[in-house]
């Protein structure tokens, strides 16, 4: 990580989720928050006209999304459209309009009041008031906050200000921002964008991504302290915010600006070419999926696949559970815009705090992360998996494609999925429906019972894709969303570093690929000892495949196996960091890292 210079006084950087490739400076123009006042209603009549004009509202909103969407630039257009596809599916949630004209009604309050305490509710549902990084659960929230605040606009008829409001080269700063109003900037004019809410992943980062639009998100309590035409300097790779910056401070970032313009220039130039290293090891960089919007992004960053497709956000997004040709439809679109590249579609990751609001109720037990989730779900609603394991079967013969248990702890597991794969299959072959001969079934080392069994396991599967995440949660006994353990999360602790040689090996022994699809892929440092240690296959998110490609092509695989060996026998997570940053440093001095 890059922090500002030791000049820049401390008090005038704020942190954030950097959503982008470049640093930009200009001047704030600042987007106003929505106060809302909650007033009383003084008889029935006035009840029906708010509730009318909370309707108006909806159908106003609905208007801006379509809007929006047909004005996409068309370079981003397609998969992108989705994103609005959402909004307007959500918009017609029954439980959204349904509870607010009811509080409108019971309560005798205008509708912003009502609207508010509907979010307030579905938040509660959905655990967003949780501090959880889970990202599944975070977009959601995130999803019905911005739809509530584009409600909220059109209840204010507060329009977006005129292109030629927007001083050139300004960083537009506001507290919230959907995907339609992004759209709605005039880019020819808006050099960054930072809001106080929204993350890496929420549609309108991925939204300002896709339209080259340098955005820091998450940058709590800045709103109040920008004024209109303040100088900002907005660091999209670190996720930094600058205020008022001296002279210094600004000619210190114009050169980072070139910098980081000539660094991606060069590395998104050199994405497409296979990552192999200088001695020849082919190391192949795929991909984590989680949206089809994402789809354009894994193509045009390089990746060699896609390494990890998550498929439990269409059961999260809705209140009754996805229909096979649904599941089949949205496997077959990625898998036919990635072929020949290979697919791994991990089977339902489901549990924990992530559970379908069609099951309608709690799972047993205080801590959800050891109970029934993943397979375990699967296994125990034989229906539900099913039907995506048909989805999956017929999503195969239109591409290349592999399926990936997740949360694998004993043999007996592999055996039962297996055997409801052959039924399943038998079952689509009798109904006339095309598959591919052959579906590679592989699973997800994530628990230490799956580590010390790999051996066994391995003569079961026909590959490995350890999950670095759950592996250190698991095996260090803390809850990774606990603050109070967080300095316990070490993925170069020498006990993990040492599990996955054990999973690594025993895979090459029955020479089956074995894939690293957690955290640790995306860091340089943690990926230059899972290339040392053997992985064949590192998976990340999109954004972090060129440096990752880069690294490989940079590097003596002799050199990486060196490092990783003097790593390997450290006793400490702080010395095989700066073990391997020391040979970053050395070896690929101007690689950024």
């Amino acid at each position: 990580m890059l922090l500002p210079p030791p000049f820049v006084p401390a008090s005038s950087v704020f942190k954030g989720i950097g959503v982008g490739t470049a640093a930009v400076q200009g001047e704030a123009f600042v987007l106003g928050g929505l106060n809302v006042i909650r007033s009383n209603l003084p008889d029935d009549e006035a009840v029906t006209v708010e509730v009318e004009r909370f309707l108006q509202a909806v159908d106003s909103t609905s208007a801006k999304f379509k809007a929006a969407k047909a004005i996409l630039p068309r370079g981003i257009a397609g998969q992108d459209e989705e994103i609005f596809e959402i909004y307007l599916a959500l918009l017609k949630e029954p439980f959204l309009q349904k509870h607010t004209i009811s509080l409108i009604h019971q309560e005798k309050i205008n509708a912003e009041a009502a609207l508010l305490m509907t979010l307030d509710l579905i938040q509660e549902i959905m655990g967003s008031r949780v501090a959880t990084p889970d990202p599944y659960i975070k977009r959601r929230g995130e999803d019905v906050a911005q739809l509530v605040h584009s409600l909220l606009k059109s209840l204010s008829g507060r329009e977006e200000p005129p292109e030629n409001f927007y001083p050139q080269g300004c960083v537009v700063v506001a507290k919230e921002m959907t995907p339609a109003e992004v759209v709605a900037l005039p880019r020819d004019r808006v050099a960054g964008l930072v809001t106080e809410n929204g993350g890496r992943t929420s549609h309108t980062a991925l939204l300002a991504q896709a339209l080259e639009i340098p955005a820091v998100m998450g940058v709590s309590s800045l709103v109040d302290k920008v004024t209109p035409g303040l100088r900002l300097i907005l660091d999209a790779v670190e996720g930094h915010v600058i205020l008022d910056p001296d002279y210094d401070a600004q000619a210190f970032y114009r050169t980072r600006e070139l910098a980081l313009a000539t660094f991606h220039r060069e590395i998104v130039r050199v994405a497409h070419i296979p990552s192999r290293t200088l001695d020849d090891r082919r190391v192949e960089i795929h991909a984590n999926l989680e949206l089809l919007e994402e789809l354009p992004a894994v193509t045009s960053y390089g990746a060699e696949g896609i390494g990890l497709y998550r498929t439990e956000m269409v059961y999260l997004s809705r209140d009754c559970l996805p229909t096979e040709e649904e599941l089949f439809e949205s496997y077959r679109r990625v898998v036919t815009t990635i072929h020949p590249r290979e697919v791994t579609i991990r089977t339902l990751d489901l549990g924990a705090d992530k559970m379908p609001a069609a099951f309608g109720r709690q799972f047993e037990g205080q801590n959800q992360a050891l109970g029934l989730r993943a397979i375990r779900f699967c296994l125990k609603y034989p229906d539900v998996f099913r039907a995506q394991l048909r989805a999956i079967l017929r999503a195969s013969a239109t591409g290349n494609t592999r399926v990936m248990l997740p949360m694998i702890s004993t043999l007996e597991e592999i055996d039962e999925v297996k055997s409801l794969l052959l039924d399943t299959r038998r079952e689509l072959v009798a109904e006339g429906h095309r598959i591919a001969p052959a579906l590679p079934v592989g699973i997800m080392v994530e628990v230490p019972a799956a580590v010390v069994m790999a051996r066994e396991m391995a003569q079961k599967a026909d590959f490995f894709s350890i999950g670095t995440n759950d592996l250190i949660q698991y095996s260090m006994a803390l809850d990774r969303t606990n603050p109070e353990v967080k300095d316990l999360y070490q993925p170069l602790n020498p006990s993990i570093l040492r599990m996955i040689k054990m999973v690594i090996d025993a895979g090459k022994e029955a020479r089956i690929p074995v894939s690293i699809c957690g955290g640790m892929a995306a860091d340089p440092v943690a990926a230059s000892l899972l290339i040392g240690l053997g992985a064949d296959m590192l998976s990340m998110p999109y954004y972090n495949i060129p440096v990752i490609k880069r690294l490989v092509r940079m590097s003596f695989f002799e050199d990486i196996q060196k490092v990783t060996r003097e790593a390997l026998q450290t006793t400490s997570s702080r010395d095989a960091e700066a073990l391997v940053r020391e040979f970053l440093r050395d070896k690929l001095a101007d690689a950024q890292f």
